[in-house]
């Protein structure tokens, strides 16, 4: 249920129950038999020294507990450093081990989906018969229509190469994988735009993601993992990894102004009927431009245009993208909500209430920190007029959210 954070004390530490996994001497290219129902893979891209050694500390806390639990885990790593080849490893013994028989080279592609792909079927032929959590780590940017990419998603910078993954090519891998994997954890900033989410909906159950800027520090995997460990049921388990990670996220401040903190669990069976409120909001704000509000109430301008109160409330809606560079989203809950507020539109009105019931059917706990306050964090938007112009509105077109909702062609009517 979407709400906001009443932050409570960090979760309790859990027992450690079960025995490290199986032995096997065979290597990673024999099967490594565990009790458990679960594997984590991580795929990851330093980008830049910083998070070269930030995500190398994730790595080095999993270990430590290894021994304790029965989960597996794989991990590939990709370093700034173009010197440096990328890695992957497995877990056996409550350890962690380098595949040796893998050679990633200095010049691997991060962003290419067939890479991700392959990395996802070797995962899975290592641990068969599991369940399966992908978890992509690295810098991430805000769902933008630009260049000639129909679903540019800037997620997993490769510092080397200076090229991003898009989210086209992250269910493109899962796809081509024939892998089913149960939960996607984006440990990327900004990967909660509606344009993301809908091209990953159908590939994955589950998507925990994060509408703002992610805090280095990212995840807890470890007790992640102990979560899993513990309970079958991930639902469960999101809702319990989200609070705690939102417990931690409220005592960091990010290194400039203004930068709030959010992250989300959601349950991607309910996705389609958020697509399909989000349709009817888009059609009745497009036939209603004319009408004029005949609220007095603030701030309700009597005699003043829906338009125009529409405009107005995208100014004054959430922006999570903060750096100026990269403007050009607004949290998608937060404006049609300002939309009734600056209008008093009633028909819309009823129609922003269902969608406030399928989100809360959809997300299994957001949590913001206190610079978000009062705001519905939901996810993101694309409103920046810049793709919606000649040049990129084809491309716009072609995303799954915009074919779905018709969320282009509303913009257009509203600024043109």
């Amino acid at each position: 249920m979407i709400r906001k954070l009443i932050f409570t004390g960090v979760l309790a530490i859990m027992s450690l129950m079960y025995a490290s996994c199986a032995k096997n001497d065979d290597g990673a290219s024999a099967a490594l038999m565990s009790s458990s129902d679960y594997c984590v893979m991580f795929y990851c891209s330093g980008g830049d020294p910083e998070h070269t050694a930030c995500f190398n500390g994730y790595k080095d806390a999993m270990e430590k507990i290894l021994p304790e639990t029965e989960v597996s885990v794989t991990w590939l790593f990709k370093p700034d450093d173009s010197t440096q080849a990328t890695t992957r490893f497995f877990t056996q013994d409550g350890m962690f081990h380098e595949d040796t028989e893998w050679n990633g080279g200095t010049d691997y592609d991060i962003t290419s989906h067939a890479n991700l792909s392959e990395f996802i079927t070797w995962s899975a032929s290592t641990f068969p018969g599991k369940k399966y959590v992908l978890v992509t780590v690295g810098h991430g940017n805000p769902w933008t229509p630009q260049n000639d990419n129909p679903s540019l998603q800037s997620m997993m910078y490769d510092g080397t190469t200076k090229k991003s993954m898009t989210s086209t090519a992250l269910a493109l891998a899962i796809g081509n994988s024939g892998v089913e994997i149960e939960t996607l954890l984006t440990n990327n900033c900004l990967q909660g735009s509606v344009e993301a989410l809908a091209e990953w909906n159908g590939y994955v159950d589950y998507v925990v993601y994060c509408s703002s800027y992610l805090p280095d520090i990212g995840g807890d995997y470890p007790y992640f993992i102990k979560l899993l460990d513990r309970c079958g049921d991930m639902r469960e388990v999101l809702k319990n990894y989200v609070a705690h990670c939102g417990d931690i996220f409220n005592g960091v401040t990010l290194p400039f102004d203004g930068g709030g903190v959010s992250l989300s669990a959601m349950e991607m069976r309910y996705f389609d009927g958020i697509l399909e409120t989000s349709k009817k909001i888009f059609e009745e704000m497009g036939n209603s431009l004319e009408r004029t509000s005949t609220s007095t109430d603030s701030p309700c301008v009597f005699g003043r245009t829906y338009a125009a109160g529409y405009q107005e409330a995208m100014r004054n809606s959430l922006q999570m993208d903060m750096i100026e560079s990269i403007r050009g989203t607004r949290d998608m809950y937060d404006f049609i909500y300002n939309c009734v507020v600056y209008t008093g539109h009633p028909e819309l009105m009823t129609l922003v209430a269902e969608f406030k019931d399928k989100l809360d059917q959809a997300v299994i706990l957001n949590v913001h920190d206190d610079i978000l306050g009062e705001h519905k964090v939901s996810f993101n938007i694309c409103v920046s007029a810049a793709f919606f112009n000649e040049e990129n509105m084809e491309i716009y077109k072609s995303c799954k959210f915009d074919q779905a909702t018709g969320w282009s062609d509303f913009y257009v009517k509203l600024y043109n």
